[in-house]
């Protein structure tokens, strides 16, 4: 989702149930099931993640002008409170780039940005090159869960607004913490009805379109069971209306994902997002 559909995202949803209604009728009609892969390895998988690529250029002005989204300005300034000096960061669908650029002009040593965009990449790379900082970011394409084995260990972990694009949480989480990082922070949406009807609705309008374009709300609960498993305690929730901002950080002596089986049952419970990727329209 682009930064202005979720600014207006609260108002929208309420537009979009009537809109949805049409949207249904007519995908009643048309078959558009369109079931994510399971893995996202090369360039026709990774443009159903990279979609929203398209609005860089929209999104680097708007950082530029100091329009960040809200639940990002606080992702960064809460970083920057628990202290980044000296810290390596891996910022998961960094798009612009604003996340990482922000807590290296903060101390942070240096960040890999991982993108499934391309057109994110190229423009995150020429911003931190105009800000003077060339050679203190890696860049990799693709799909973190996929790469996750080959990149370098980092003490700060950043997913903004990154899971609401991926159809499956745990691998993506499990990526995220592979390297033990000493803090993760998430922005996601949160998990309420409006949203929920705004996802669909929006989910819909795309597959009838043909638009790779897809949106998921993942439990809120579901995440903390992960992260807490995962050996990871929040120490900050907040954010805007409709956006969720937290920061995990590694509990003491916290090693390794360990579910009792209890957990692991209550976590398959909870497993998958609020609303199925595609629309079975047969």
């Amino acid at each position: 989702m682009t930064e202005p559909e979720s600014r207006a995202v609260a108002g929208a949803a309420r537009r979009q149930l009537v809109t949805s209604a049409v949207v249904d009728a007519r995908a009643h009609h048309r078959p558009v099931t369109s079931h994510p892969p399971r893995r996202f390895c090369c360039d026709e998988d990774l443009a159903r993640l990279a979609y929203d690529g398209l609005n860089a250029e929209a999104d680097l002005t708007r950082w530029r002008d100091g329009k960040l989204h809200p639940a990002t300005r606080e992702l960064i300034e809460v970083l920057r409170s628990e202290g980044v000096d000296g810290a390596r960061v891996l910022d998961i669908g960094a798009g612009v780039g604003a996340v990482h650029v922000s807590l290296i002009e903060a101390g942070a040593a240096g960040a890999v940005d991982v993108d499934a965009s391309r057109e994110y990449l190229a423009t995150a790379r020429s911003e931190a090159e105009r800000r003077g900082l060339d050679g203190r970011v890696e860049y990799r394409y693709g799909d973190v869960v996929e790469l996750a084995g080959e990149l370098p260990p980092v003490e700060i972990v950043t997913l903004d607004s990154v899971i609401c694009c991926y159809p499956y949480l745990e691998p993506l989480l499990g990526a995220a913490t592979r390297s033990r990082p000493r803090l993760v922070g998430i922005t996601y949406p949160r998990d309420v009805w409006w949203m929920r009807a705004f996802m669909r609705s929006f989910n819909l309008r795309h597959a009838v379109r043909g638009s790779p374009a897809r949106y998921f709300i993942h439990r809120h609960a579901q995440v903390e069971l992960w992260m807490s498993g995962a050996g990871y305690h929040s120490v900050h929730e907040g954010g805007p209306r409709e956006w969720r901002v937290v920061l995990y950080r590694r509990s003491a002596g916290g090693s390794g994902y360990a579910f009792t089986e209890r957990g692991v049952h209550e976590l398959r419970g909870l497993s998958g997002p609020l609303e199925l990727f595609a629309v079975d329209a047969g």
